[in-house]
């Protein structure tokens, strides 16, 4: 029998015990992991986010276990780690695959690791094609193929595209922290309902000009009742459910069909959402949604300032975000919005607006009794975006980037370490004034 040993990559060197919100559930590798299973694949998911494990340990569990393919996913901020880990098990002589959303951008970089072991790098939906590429089965080419490296591209074009995603199984046991003892006070489970965005930020790798080929596509309602029944089954002490789509949702539909899947339930929930999804929307159905038990969404505000917001593609008009904000603090929904300091080319008048707006909507919110918190970040290029290509191909013209590495002293000062990387300061202002900005407005609310 084969085995496959999947791990949730880790985002620092050394063990980190650090347990918060963001330590949630590998939801993609845990419907990979239980496709390999039921093709009769013996495997493993190992999350060292979860467990803060580091690559040491990592290496030692994956020298323990032996498997003949280690399959691992890869981001922006822990490129170089899942490359120490492939290029350090070279001995070991098993092969690996590698996915993620930015691995369209990667797959020059992972195809020149130091190892002799075979790589397939895999970007787009991985159900289908693991359990193929590990029994050796595969249905078609890759696009890319060199000594011992294949890309896989799973467009709509593919035969391991999932084209219905609603009714593709999880088994929940391969999740170590499912559900989660969240420090807000919940018993948390979390659901992925959709794939892709609708949008086009040019900071966010999901954004619909960087996945050509691949559509927004959404689960049936049925298919997400039954799953939250499945979940009141397995965990009746779960008070909440996190939903981990990047972006629920959508529109004014999207927010009707919410509704009609959560009232036939007694738990709270919390979502992404955008500014434009309240669009034409009355209050009398953001009432609705209250009622259904949507508790809190999460908003990419990421800016006060005008001129910021129309070069990252986002809702422009600040008078806009601030009604359709406060449109859901009349509702009683509380709002978690997401901001972002050090843009290229960002002044300090523009830091001055969005703290400004961060604050209003902080004042907003105790008038009107709905909570409101801050989760703020200095700006970092991530690969497969928009302002990545701008900033290598303008800036970095002979494509030598900055290494992204943890920023210890800003983690100190937000107490938060899990986001806290950077690899460079791309604003016109000086970085300890672009750490005060990050801190002041952290510091708005509580957690």
């Amino acid at each position: 029998m084969k085995k496959v040993l999947i791990i949730n990559s880790p985002l620092f060197r050394d063990r980190n015990s650090l347990y918060d919100e963001d330590s949630l559930p590998p939801i993609g590798l845990g419907y990979i992991a239980t496709a390999l299973r039921k093709a009769g694949v013996e495997v493993e998911l190992i999350d060292a986010v979860a467990e803060g494990l580091s690559i040491a340990e990592l290496l030692e569990i994956a020298t323990d276990r032996n498997p003949d393919y280690l399959a691992v996913n890869v981001f922006t901020t822990n490129l170089s780690l899942v490359k120490e880990l492939v290029e350090s098990l070279n001995k070991h002589h098993c092969a690996f695959i590698v996915g993620g959303l930015s691995t369209r951008t990667l797959q020059e970089k992972i195809f020149s690791w130091n190892t002799d072991s075979h790589i397939d790098v895999v970007f787009g939906d991985g159900e289908k094609i693991v359990p193929d590429i590990v029994l050796e089965r595969l249905k078609e080419l890759p696009v890319l193929d060199s000594v011992n490296r294949r890309f896989f591209s799973i467009t709509s074009q593919s035969s391991y595209y999932v084209t219905d995603i609603s009714d593709i199984p999880l088994d929940r046991s391969f999740f170590i922290n499912e559900p989660i003892q969240h420090p807000l006070g919940l018993v948390e489970a979390h659901i992925v309902t959709s794939r892709g965005c609708i949008f086009n930020c040019a900071f966010c790798a999901a954004a619909r000009s960087q996945n050509d080929g691949i559509r927004v596509r959404e689960r049936t309602g049925l298919s997400v009742i039954q799953e939250l029944q499945e979940i009141t089954h397995l965990f009746p002490e779960v008070s909440s459910i996190r939903i981990l789509d990047d972006l629920f949702l959508k529109n004014k539909g999207s927010i009707t069909k919410a509704i009609e899947i959560f009232s036939g339930f007694s738990f709270s929930w919390r979502a992404m959402a955008h500014v434009m999804t309240l669009k034409g929307v009355e209050s009398s159905l953001l009432l609705s949604l209250k009622k259904s038990g949507c508790h809190e969404l999460f908003i990419g505000i990421e800016s006060g300032s005008v001129d910021i917001l129309k070069k990252i593609r986002k809702t422009h008009n600040v008078d806009t975000i601030k009604h359709r904000i406060v449109q859901l603090f009349r509702a009683g929904i509380a709002v978690k919005g997401y901001f972002i300091y050090g843009f290229p080319g960002e002044t300090e008048l523009d830091f001055q607006k969005t703290f400004e707006l961060a604050s209003y909507l902080k004042e907003q919110s105790v008038l009107h009794g709905a909570g409101f918190r801050t989760s703020v970040f200095q700006f970092r290029p991530y690969h497969g975006t928009e302002l990545y290509h701008e900033i290598c191909n303008v800036n970095l013209p002979s494509k030598i980037e900055p290494p992204l590495v943890p920023d210890k002293h800003l983690s100190n000062l937000v107490g938060r370490s899990q986001f806290n990387f950077h690899s460079g300061n791309y604003s016109v202002v000086e970085l300890p004034i672009v750490h005060d900005y990050i801190y002041r407005t952290a510091n708005l609310t509580p957690l």
